[in-house]
């Protein structure tokens, strides 16, 4: 009797401990854990090891030939044509903010008027990308033994040093009459060349006469 009594007491000594040693211990997800102290990953983290490209600022092409012109009846548009179809330049056609008449007998009023003034014309729009020219062809008709008054606008909106200005002209056989020695004045520091008149009857068939010009001034 006295072995089974000391058996059932060792058990609940036995127990006793178990329970004692299982309520001391500490969970894994309880709050009073130690905070980590891991650091984020490369990935999450802000790198400095990527800059940026440097964008090289876009640079203006310059050798390029412009062909601006101002025509009333269509002759001197032909002529620039034919010289852009020689050099391959740009067109560019001079026009007046208020168109002229398309009755040439009230043309040759406004021209004898603008002339008695020395009138500057308002142009109707500018050249984009001006300083990308180096030569300049300059075409009109003869007004009145001069150019009409809307090109001398035309040449002084901007800066001719050290460009090259290629005059050419149509008319009725008078030629460039007292023009060419007024384009200095209007267009100061520019390399003028000879020009070219051409009768507003034979602009059709002058295409071998410009490309003929055209070659003896060694524009290239």
């Amino acid at each position: 009797m006295k072995k089974i009594l000391s058996l059932l007491l060792s058990m609940t000594l036995v127990f006793s401990l178990a329970a004692c040693s299982g309520g001391g211990a500490t969970s894994s997800e309880g709050g009073t854990s130690e905070p980590s102290s891991q650091t984020p990953s490369e990935s999450e983290a802000p790198s400095n090891s990527e800059t940026p490209e440097e964008s090289a600022e876009p640079t203006e092409e310059t050798g390029g030939t412009l062909i601006a012109y101002f025509s009333w009846s269509g002759n001197t548009e032909q002529m620039a044509q034919m010289i852009q179809t020689e050099t391959g330049g740009d067109l560019f056609e001079i026009e007046p903010a208020t168109p002229y008449t398309d009755d040439y007998n009230t043309l040759l009023d406004v021209a004898q008027q603008e002339q008695a003034n020395n009138a500057r014309p308002e142009l109707a729009s500018q050249v984009e990308n001006w300083d990308s020219y180096d030569v300049v062809f300059v075409g009109y008709p003869d007004w009145g033994s001069d150019a009409p008054m809307l090109i001398y606008s035309f040449l002084e909106a901007y800066d001719w040093e050290g460009k090259t200005l290629v005059p050419f002209c149509t008319s009725g056989g008078s030629g460039f009459g007292r023009s060419l020695d007024k384009l200095p004045d209007s267009a100061p520091g520019a390399n003028i060349l000879e020009g070219l008149h051409v009768s507003g009857s034979r602009v059709d068939g002058s295409s071998e006469e410009i490309a003929a010009w055209i070659g003896g001034l060694n524009l290239t």
